[in-house]
């Protein structure tokens, strides 16, 4: 983003009104569909989200807000101090904790930790706004690719496709749901998780977060067995391979979303 833009921003947020960009440092941070900055004087120390422009067909930030809030009273999300329609967020740093990294998942203690508050959301009964529908999904941004793209995507189109059909009759609950637990979206602080950038979040199979951090972790077959294990302590054994295609299924859709969003 531009100087001008952000002092843009600047001149529309409340809380920084009073303020111009050279009364912070501010650091650039990593975002796919969002600009992130965080900006830090002696005073304050916030994260600034900007949504892309294209982000929003896509994402409905109301449903956003209200999950997000729902999730804070849970005590498992920071609560954004300020936001607007369209997706703009100012939120308190959680300047002690860092993102989760794939050698977090080898310590049986922290895996506990990192499961309890994707548990804790699944297990609320809370009801989210939104619902995710995989096949939705996966062919709305199929269909937004270029043509090259499609054409080497097609085979796995087709036969997540076969797979969803075989899903229907194996996995039919739905739970509040994150629905991008990467990385970078599981902040370790003092050793408890934070769940961070609720944009996907929605009613959803329990697996589709399991198969996010599996793959974001790139966690082999051993761990994955392990991580499932763990989350169904105390509750219903759940099955090892519809995780498998869940994971197979989780792959293709960041593929599709990171061909059609990369600038």
């Amino acid at each position: 983003m531009s100087q001008a833009e952000i002092e843009k921003v600047f001149s529309c947020l409340p809380l920084l009104k009073d303020f111009a960009p050279e009364d912070f440092e501010i650091t650039p941070l990593a975002g796919l569909t969002n600009h992130n900055f965080r900006l830090q004087n002696p005073a304050h120390d916030w994260v600034l989200r900007i949504p892309k422009s294209k982000t929003n067909r896509y994402i409905d930030r109301g449903a956003e807000a209200h999950n997000q809030s729902l999730a804070f009273d849970l005590g498992i999300a920071p609560q954004a101090s300020w936001r607007d329609s369209a997706g703009i967020t100012l939120t308190p740093t959680l300047n002690s904790s860092r993102a989760l990294r794939a050698a977090d998942f080898d310590s049986d203690k922290l895996l506990s930790a990192i499961l309890a508050p994707i548990q804790r959301l699944h297990r609320s009964q809370l009801r989210f706004r939104g619902k995710v529908d995989l096949n939705d999904l996966l062919h709305r941004f199929y269909e937004i690719l270029g043509q090259a793209e499609q054409q080497s995507l097609w085979p796995r189109m087709r036969q997540a496709e076969r797979v969803l059909s075989l899903l229907e009759a194996r996995d039919s609950s739905y739970v509040a749901s994150h629905n991008d637990l990467v990385l970078d979206n599981l902040l370790l602080d003092n050793k408890r998780i934070w769940l961070i950038d609720w944009e996907f979040s929605a009613m959803a199979s329990p697996y589709w977060d399991l198969a996010t951090i599996c793959n974001a972790a790139n966690l082999g077959l051993e761990q994955s067995q392990r991580l499932l294990r763990t989350y169904c302590a105390g509750a219903r054994p759940m099955d090892e391979s519809v995780l498998f295609d869940y994971r197979g299924l989780q792959r293709l859709l960041s593929d599709c979303w990171m061909a059609a969003f990369a600038d």
